[in-house]
C-alpha cells in the first residue's frame, strides 16, 4: 500500500483507493479501551436492570403466597 501524507500530521492519503488513513496508534488504542469501558458500563446497567426485575418478581411471589395462606 502506497500512501502519501496529508496536512494533519496523523492522517495519509491510500494513493489507489484515496482513502484517508489514521496513522495515530495511541489514539486508536484509547479509543478501543474506551469502546470496552462503554461495553462494560452497558452490560452492568443490563444486569442491574435484570436483577431489579427479578426483584419485583420474586416480590409479587412472596405477596402471592402470603395471601393465599391468610386468605
Amino acid at each position: 500500500m502506497k500512501v502519501e501524507p496529508t496536512e494533519e500530521k496523523h492522517l495519509v492519503r491510500d494513493i489507489n483507493s484515496r482513502a484517508v488513513i489514521n496513522t495515530d496508534r495511541t489514539a486508536y488504542s484509547m479509543y478501543k479501551a474506551k469502546r470496552e469501558q462503554d461495553k462494560q458500563a452497558k452490560d452492568l446497567v443490563q444486569d442491574v436492570s435484570n436483577l431489579k426485575q427479578d426483584m419485583h418478581e420474586i416480590k409479587q411471589m412472596l405477596h402471592s403466597l402470603i395471601r393465599g395462606t391468610n386468605g
